[in-house]
């Protein structure tokens, strides 16, 4: 599956991406012709379990985050959820900005991915690594081009927030070579 594209309209082939979860990425009508997306950012939770209910609870009450969950869509390991199982995000199915870097021009521009697991402890589940892979994929293609030549870039958090504000995420035992497979 790597570095396989996966274009069946009838779902056959996807092993991650569900019909709900297209659906839900469908049916918010991302504009082809003007995209808004420019860079998809991954993510980790920094902690071993949780899912998109639990992170939204903690960004609208604790970080005090008006819109709730900071990112578009939340992947599973096994926990709280399935492992590589797609949460879709209301700030996708909204279309709105995320919250998910320390930067507003960025997240007007950025999906945010979160895979869930403190990957400075251990690596994201081989099934986390290939739904992300199949997620971005879509994604992309979903999204269209965004200067006529070039789909959403996809980097890891560390490398698009501002230096003042650095971060490890998605931490140091990440496999950063995984990102290679989506250089334009």
């Amino acid at each position: 599956m790597f570095g396989g594209t996966r274009t069946s309209s009838s779902g056959a082939g996807y092993r991650y991406l569900t019909r709900s979860v297209r659906d839900s990425i469908d049916r918010v009508g991302a504009d082809r012709r003007n995209p808004r997306w420019q860079l998809i950012v991954v993510h980790n939770s920094g902690t071993r379990q949780g899912n998109a209910r639990v992170f939204d609870y903690y960004h609208r009450h604790v970080r005090h985050m008006q819109n709730g969950l900071a990112y578009h869509f939340v992947i599973g390991n096994g926990t709280s959820t399935g492992n590589g199982q797609i949460e879709v995000g209301d700030r996708w199915r909204r279309q709105i900005n995320g919250g998910h870097v320390h930067s507003d021009y960025l997240n007007n521009i950025a999906i945010g991915i979160c895979l869930v697991g403190d990957f400075n402890r251990e690596q994201p589940t081989r099934a986390q690594l290939d739904c992300c892979e199949e997620l971005v994929r879509y994604l992309r293609q979903r999204c269209g081009k965004f200067d006529n030549s070039h789909f959403p870039f996809v980097r890891p958090h560390r490398e698009v927030n501002p230096p003042r504000w650095g971060t490890d995420c998605p931490g140091d035992v990440f496999p950063y070579s995984w990102f290679r497979r989506f250089r334009d």
